[in-house]
């Protein structure tokens, strides 16, 4: 017991991953150890021994229950939050979660509902469980519950009349969650169409928009709704559902995925910006000492921005720790500008939470990369806005919030880069699931818009994934030149990449990255269905994409593939150049140079990659997660990980490793490189690297 709490616990990242695999691998004969562990006078192995249970998987379910009776609510919260992504293998032990929806402590109740959803129409013995679950007096397991009554659909039929009463829940989400349930149930439904109307006039959007969604569902016995539905058509933030919802109820086409045009064609200048990393950046800094660093400064808590450098000033997304305004002082995404080279402070942009009905459900960070171009800046915000701000004031211009014009129902985060061609800007909307994780919200909203930059009107929308959103959807569009035709990729949230054509929006072509009988398991160690979250990459007349996960879900077995752009539908079969086994899940963009593919995983581990044949060059295990920190500047290779480490190897086909540097903390994004330095930004400071001093 003594040595497994040492090596847990060791000070050598690799002793301690080591002790951790052995426990995995010993699966269930691990167990009784592991459950030692979760006692008081081992507080500090809980950590680590829940991480092994997850990694563990399906044997671990008979420990989890057990712990669901544990006197302490810690250890029962963990317990239900890791049976949540066992499912299916989870089916059998129903009656004990029932039990729990009955626990004192609503975290745990609530997880509970969420594992009964995740078990999707296999929950139909816990219905009724779960319709008593709707009057507990914590709202989110409220929410919880009528979120997985929609992902039993059908089977919950016997629900309508507990879900209608839901209908006057006083708490928001409660309201929408209940329409999800209803237009899961289809026809059963009928009973509540009077509720739904009523609901069509809701306070929130999002109340309004899941309740034309469920009108439509019933389809055409819901007749008595039509002229409130063409009453809702009115409101832009409705039209597509309500008109989708006319159409069902007319018994009309059924469609729910074509790309859209919003407004009138007009000729437009399409053209690729080439991204160029040229100079001679620093491989030897300090932070503790100072050595090569001419200045740093503090960003907030949790900097998931990339540094990005233009005319005097750099920016960078970050959170709103620093309470740089004193009559501002709660949670919220924030963009800086400082001087480049004193960093002197000039300016931030705070983007406060929009009561949308929402808990604090969105990370309220600003994740994505700004877009410079002249005295206009381009950002994603925290809330789900696009925003144009003038560069050197901060003053803003124009913003387009994609959940209130476009019915975006963002999961986790909103990320996106704001990618440019000619006058337009494309950037992802970060559709996906209900808080529950059980089903997409909103199947009709867009995945990927293009914005006329002057105006911030909407040019085109594509649906993209759709329904069939996994998980969530924080992938960024890249533009290719292929053959003098413009086309947009785009990593969906089902896992599919397609290529749209950047003046219309078309669908030129779509690839799975799936294996068609791939499930979707989202706990570590295991090969799962996936989503794209790194951006694709267009080099040398390939396409690369990397499959990945949240990096909540740790790594696993995954694929990278190599596609060719020349082809239209369905290219899986057709234009698949080659697939890598060897890479692990990956959030970070891949780099292709010289013929090598360099791509980094959430594993730790550096690859390099024939980017002709996939074979596999070199390795380099870094022992960290790492997230989107690559970088490559002339011929050396950037990579930080989430252990604040920065490694530098020498890109080529003989791995060299030039250094590896302690930084104050995590790092979650790639550096800037302007000449021969660098704008490194850890999760709370930022660094201007170089070896000569700033002028």
């Amino acid at each position: 017991m003594r040595d497994w709490e040492h090596r847990l616990l060791a000070n050598d990242p690799k002793v301690r991953a080591a002790a951790e695999t052995t426990l995995v691998q010993g699966a269930g004969r691990s167990l009784p150890l592991l459950k030692r562990f979760l006692t008081p006078e081992h507080e500090d192995l809980h950590v680590v021994t829940f991480e092994i249970i997850r990694r563990v998987g399906p044997p671990a379910i008979p420990l989890l229950v057990d712990l669901l009776r544990h006197e302490w609510v810690s250890i029962r919260r963990e317990a239900a939050d890791a049976l949540i992504d066992l499912a299916p293998h989870t089916e059998s032990i129903q009656p004990a979660l029932r039990r729990a929806l009955h626990d004192e402590d609503s975290m745990v109740a609530g997880d509970a509902a969420r594992a009964l959803g995740a078990l999707g129409k296999r929950a139909n013995p816990s219905v009724s469980a779960l319709v008593d679950t709707l009057s507990h007096e914590d709202p989110y397991v409220r929410i919880y519950a009528a979120e997985a009554l929609a992902s039993i659909g059908p089977g919950a039929a016997g629900t309508t009349g507990a879900l209608a009463v839901a209908l006057g829940d006083p708490i928001p989400g409660v309201r929408w969650a209940a329409c999800e349930a209803l237009a899961s149930l289809g026809q059963a439904a009928l009973p509540a169409v009077p509720q739904l109307i009523e609901a069509l006039n809701d306070e929130f959007l999002y109340v309004r928009i899941f309740a034309a969604g469920a009108l439509g569902s019933i389809g055409p016995k819901a007749q008595s709704a039509r002229e409130a539905l063409k009453a809702a058509a009115t409101d832009p933030a409705l039209r597509n559902d309500a008109e989708w919802a006319l159409r069902q109820i007319a018994g009309g086409d059924l469609s729910t995925g074509a790309n859209e045009p919003v407004s009138e064609s007009e000729e437009r200048s399409l053209s690729v910006r080439p991204t160029i990393q040229t100079g001679n950046p620093p491989v030897d800094w300090d932070p503790a000492s100072g050595r090569n660093i001419a200045w740093s400064v503090e960003l907030g808590n949790q900097t998931y921005g990339r540094p990005v450098v233009a005319g005097d000033a750099v920016y960078v997304g970050t959170d709103n720790a620093r309470h740089l305004n004193p009559d501002f002082q709660e949670d919220a995404g924030v963009l800086m500008a400082f001087h480049t080279t004193d960093g002197k402070f000039l300016w931030q942009d705070v983007t406060p939470r929009v009561e949308r009905g929402l808990r604090e459900f969105l990370l309220p960070s600003t994740t994505g990369t700004p877009y410079v171009e002249g005295n206009r800046l381009y950002y994603v915000t925290a809330e789900c806005q696009l925003r144009c701000l003038d560069a050197h004031s901060g003053t803003a211009v124009w913003e387009l919030d994609m959940c209130g014009r476009l019915g975006v129902f963002p999961h986790e985060a909103t990320n996106s880069d704001v990618l440019p061609v000619g006058d337009l800007l494309m950037v992802s909307t970060s559709n996906g699931q209900n808080e529950g994780h059980t089903r997409v919200p909103s199947p009709r909203a867009p995945s990927l818009i293009a914005v006329d930059k002057r105006s911030g009107d909407v040019v085109w929308r594509a649906i993209g994934a759709g329904g069939q959103v996994l998980h969530g959807q924080w992938s960024s569009p890249v533009a290719a030149d292929v053959n003098g035709r413009v086309q947009v990729l785009f990593g969906g949230g089902d896992g599919w990449l397609r290529a749209y054509d950047a003046a219309s929006g078309h669908e030129i072509w779509r690839f799975d990255g799936n294996p068609k009988d791939a499930r979707w398991l989202p706990r570590p160690g295991v090969f799962s269905r996936s989503i794209i979250i790194a951006s694709p990459v267009f080099a040398d007349g390939r396409v690369f994409i990397a499959m990945g996960m949240s990096p909540g879900h740790d790594n696993g077995p995954s694929l990278m593939h190599a596609i060719s752009p020349n082809g239209q539908g369905d290219v899986t079969e057709s234009r698949l150049l080659w697939t890598s086994r060897d890479v692990g899940r990956v959030v970070g963009t891949p780099i292709v140079k010289d013929g090598l593919l360099y791509v980094a995983d959430l594993g730790g581990t550096i690859h390099c990659l024939d980017a002709a044949t996939g074979g596999q060059v070199w390795k380099h295990e870094t022992n960290e997660p790492i997230w989107g920190s690559i970088l490559l500047a002339g011929d050396r290779l950037y990579v930080g990980n989430v252990g604040g480490t920065m490694t530098v190897l020498r890109a080529g086909r003989q791995k060299q490793l030039l250094a590896e540097i302690e930084m104050d903390a995590a790092i979650y994004s790639a550096p800037a490189v302007i000449g021969d330095a660098l704008y490194l930004a850890t999760a709370k400071r930022l660094y201007f690297i170089s070896t000569t001093p700033a002028r």
